[in-house]
């Protein structure tokens, strides 16, 4: 009897942690959107997610190269090549393995920072023939919750048919943002 009391009230707890918002059953459902820029044929790509944990916290992991290639599908290795020493800027390389009989992408992006709420990136060299676009963090009513935005042109400089690319973005960007997602939680956690 005492045991399934027990058990009574550890759910009860559980449900008020869930309706005070304390605690989630599920991760975010990130909003991805497609399409495809004729004028310069290149995907347009933008997505969003809302992710429990402050913005500063966000920031550090999408903007950590080291841990990029735990955090991004496919992406086999990020390296900063070059970087501003008052840290405004960097140029990153990335090697991504991002479909099976494909070659893999080497990319070479120029970054800047915008005093940790904005992320630009331009192609500067590379398998890209566009890749330019930003991360944005914007903070959300509840102090320590995050809305992350994503926004990109991307066209590889090699013809890729075009329900490749779509169902390559519809797959990974969503993983990529819950990536994000479930890292800045953790991180939050630790502190």
């Amino acid at each position: 009897m005492a045991s399934a009391l027990r058990l009574i009230a550890a759910l009860l707890l559980v449900a008020a942690l869930i309706a005070a918002g304390t605690v989630r059953i599920t991760a975010a459902t990130p909003v991805v959107h497609v399409d495809t820029d004729e004028k310069v044929k290149a995907a347009h790509v933008s997505a969003s997610i809302d992710i429990a944990a402050p913005p500063p916290v966000v920031w550090s992991v999408i903007t950590d190269c080291a841990r990029a290639s735990h955090i991004i599908p496919n992406l086999e290795s990020c390296r900063i090549v070059q970087h501003d020493p008052g840290g405004h800027w960097d140029i990153r390389e990335h090697i991504i393995k991002w479909a099976l009989l494909l070659p893999r992408l080497h990319t070479l992006v120029r970054t800047s920072y915008e005093n940790g709420h904005r992320m630009l990136f331009k192609r500067v060299g590379g398998d890209m023939r566009i890749s330019e676009g930003e991360w944005r963090i914007e903070p959300m009513a509840n102090a320590h919750a995050t809305r992350l935005f994503y926004n990109a042109l991307v066209a590889p400089s090699f013809p890729v048919p075009e329900f490749l690319v779509e169902r390559t973005v519809h797959s990974d960007l969503p993983n990529l943002l819950q990536a994000i997602e479930h890292a800045s939680e953790v991180d939050a956690a630790k502190h």
